[in-house]
């Protein structure tokens, strides 16, 4: 997504907001990077603010809502803070039903000066089915005046229920092609550039931030698989060695080989394809298809890091 499909996103809202047409309830949905929650967030401050025009397009940064908006409490990472701003946030790796239920209390109360309350749930895929049940009713009949702001990356996990009663808004990634032209303008060498479009998310923001973790990593798969054909079998089994980590480390690094190794293939399948070598386009798309296959039974069948790592590069090199 580009600044400019951001931008009419908050256009189309703050006209929604104009004509009186706001919806009690918004899911925003879409990959990490595409600004989903800075939206959100946005929305939630335009919707507060007590002198935003009727044809304004943001709010007015002046009033003592906004205000009270902005302020961060001295720390870099604090919650914006508002009486009629509820967050609901998750404890650990779920959001519990007493906040959805603490929530519902909230919304039923008189906002301050009667004006609107908002409530935003910037990780709703951590709703467990108790505390999205509990939150269906509160969308079955919203208390006046209340708008609830859902965001999520994984729509998908969300009850259909939930979903269906909902104004959904989709943020699409940019594209691949356009996330490198920016970062190879930004300077970025272009082997790198490449890297980070394929695997550091939907935006260039995001890619970079990908970039300062795991770039040096994802330069080293890259530069192995390479020279996948000049290597031996010793080399590969050392190389291996490296994904033999104790609790998820190994299997985190082994989670980024196996999308390197995808991109990889997949960059030498255009190539092959664009070149009309077909004995090169199959084999690179069986190479794709393996990456693709293992990426997805890691998890699934707890499969040991090494050994898959191990198994696809001698796979790859006895190909090659």
């Amino acid at each position: 997504m580009t600044g400019e499909d951001t931008k009419a996103i908050r256009t189309e809202l703050a006209r929604a907001r104009a004509r009186g047409q706001v919806h009690g309830a918004y899911l925003f949905e879409g990959p990490p990077g595409t600004g989903k929650r800075e939206t959100a967030l946005w929305f939630a401050r335009l919707l507060l603010c007590k002198r935003v025009g009727p044809d304004a397009l943001e709010p007015c940064g002046a009033c003592h809502d906004c205000h009270l908006l902005a302020a961060r409490d001295g720390q870099a990472d604090a919650l914006p803070s508002h009486p009629d701003l509820h967050w609901v946030l998750a404890d650990g790796a779920r959001i519990k039903v007493d906040a959805v239920r603490d929530l519902r209390a909230a919304l039923s109360l008189v906002a301050n000066e009667r004006g609107r309350r908002v409530a935003l749930i910037p990780e709703a895929e951590k709703l467990r089915a108790e505390a999205a049940n509990a939150l269906l009713k509160t969308l079955e009949e919203p208390p006046e005046g209340a708008v609830l702001i859902l965001v999520t990356s994984s729509a998908h996990v969300l009850p259909p229920t939930l979903r269906s009663r909902t104004m959904r808004v989709r943020f699409v990634p940019w594209a691949e092609a356009a996330v490198r032209a920016e970062l190879a303008a930004d300077g970025v060498p272009e082997t790198d550039a490449a890297l980070a479009s394929a695997l550091g998310g939907a935006s260039p923001a995001a890619a970079r931030a990908w970039a300062e973790t795991s770039l040096e990593d994802a330069r080293a798969m890259h530069a192995f698989l390479a020279g996948i054909g000049e290597v031996g079998a010793t080399e590969i089994l050392d190389f291996a060695e490296t994904f033999r980590r104790p609790g998820e480390a190994g299997r985190d690094r082994a989670r980024l080989f196996l999308e390197v190794d995808a991109a990889f293939a997949r960059a030498r399948a255009e190539t092959a394809a664009g070149s009309g070598d077909a004995r090169a386009l199959d084999r690179w798309l069986r190479v794709f298809e393996s990456a693709s296959r293992a990426r997805s039974e890691l998890d699934r069948r707890n499969l040991n890091p090494q050994l898959v790592v191990e198994g696809l590069l001698l796979e790859l090199r006895a190909s090659a």
